[in-house]
């Protein structure tokens, strides 16, 4: 499945270990959006409000609740903008761990609100650089129990992080490769093939049995000999047996194929049941529904399923019915998937080989 949000990566750090500036060339780097500290915002904020009234600002509960809040609503709307990454200069988890540094204790509302923070990825900006005092900090000494607690709070509860370690030129580069990694390591979304699905005609018979062919065949044929599997085919796939189904009002063939190309990639056939199960009146089976693995998982099988399911229906059929090999997982896993569910089992031959299959069958 598709990824519909973005990777967020978030740096944490004590002050004076440029997570600002690595932020900032993080974004332009990967062409997206970042979201900047808030907590120094309102800390401005207050500072200008002293200047107004002559009071001494004081860190309070509810300054920190306030700006949890605010990061992660900015954050999240950030996330709608992002190309791919989002870059975080610290979120709500950070937010409570100044508090304790504040408060000497953890806050449980900013912690409540930092336990539903997003995190792909912490970089933590070490304190191995000069400390650099711009009139806000509180200042050098704290830097080393802030990166501790970060690095304790953090290991202690799993979420995945990177050291960002060294001079500030070497930074960025540790950073890009970090997010690199992470990107290169996620689940890829499934493939996608460009394809069409209708209903086959009298002059494809050749064609479905082509891809017949070749579908039995790299199905099976690490399983029968070489003899059985080309006189199974030659009987079973031959252009004169699709030229009878495609006469046969009772049946109905779809074809797959490649949009691009028209090569054709997959077929489904429906027709009255031919199973050694108990029947109810109109059953349909779904004789034969294959697609050339390189297309598995990429839309055309789904799609010759959904057709069969609805001329099943159309021709208000209770049920649809097939039969496939019984070790046959992934195949089995796909049927399920669509509601299908055991209802027997029958025997499978090829040339002199028996296979057991089971069969199963759709409420409709």
């Amino acid at each position: 499945m598709a990824r519909t949000r973005p990777f967020r990566i978030v740096l944490i750090g004590a002050e004076s270990t440029g997570k600002t500036t690595l932020c900032e060339a993080l974004a332009a780097h990967f062409e997206t959006v970042w979201v900047p500290e808030y907590g120094r915002e309102h800390w401005e904020k207050k500072i200008a409000e002293q200047g107004v009234h002559g009071e001494i600002p004081a860190w309070t509960d509810d300054d920190f609740v306030h700006i949890a809040e605010v990061q992660k609503s900015r954050e999240n709307e950030a996330a709608a903008r992002a190309n791919r990454v989002l870059i975080c200069d610290t979120n709500a988890f950070a937010t409570a761990t100044w508090f304790e540094r504040y408060a000497g204790k953890r806050h449980p509302p900013v912690d409540a609100i930092g336990a539903r923070d997003i995190v792909d990825l912490y970089l933590i900006a070490c304190p191995d650089v000069p400390f650099v005092q711009d009139g806000v900090r509180d200042g050098e000494t704290i830097r080393e129990w802030m990166h501790i607690r970060f690095l304790e709070l953090i290991r202690g509860n799993g979420s995945p992080h990177v050291l960002i370690t060294g001079a500030y030129d070497t930074r960025l580069p540790q950073a890009i490769a970090a997010i690199n990694t992470l990107l290169a390591l996620a689940p890829k979304p499934a493939p996608t093939t460009p394809f069409i699905i209708r209903r086959a005609a009298e002059a494809d018979a050749e064609r479905l049995g082509h891809i017949g062919v070749a579908t039995f065949v790299e199905t099976y044929g690490d399983l029968i000999d070489g003899a059985n599997l080309s006189a199974h085919c030659t009987n079973q796939h031959a252009r004169s047996l699709y030229e009878t189904y495609l006469a046969d009002p009772t049946c109905a063939l779809w074809l797959a194929e490649h949009a691009e190309t028209g090569a054709p990639i997959g077929y489904a056939l429906n027709c009255t049941p031919d199973l050694p199960v108990p029947l109810e009146p109109g059953d349909r089976e779904l004789k034969r529904i294959y697609a050339l693995s390189r297309h598995h998982g990429a839309g055309p099988g789904r799609a010759m399923m959904e057709a069969a399911i609805a001329e099943a229906r159309e021709q208000g059929a209770p049920r649809l019915l097939l039969g496939t090999y019984q070790d046959n997982a992934r195949a089995i896993a796909f049927y399920t998937r669509h509601g299908f569910s055991l209802a027997g089992t029958r025997q499978f031959r090829v040339g002199e080989r028996v296979f057991d299959d089971i069969v199963m069958a759709k409420r409709l």
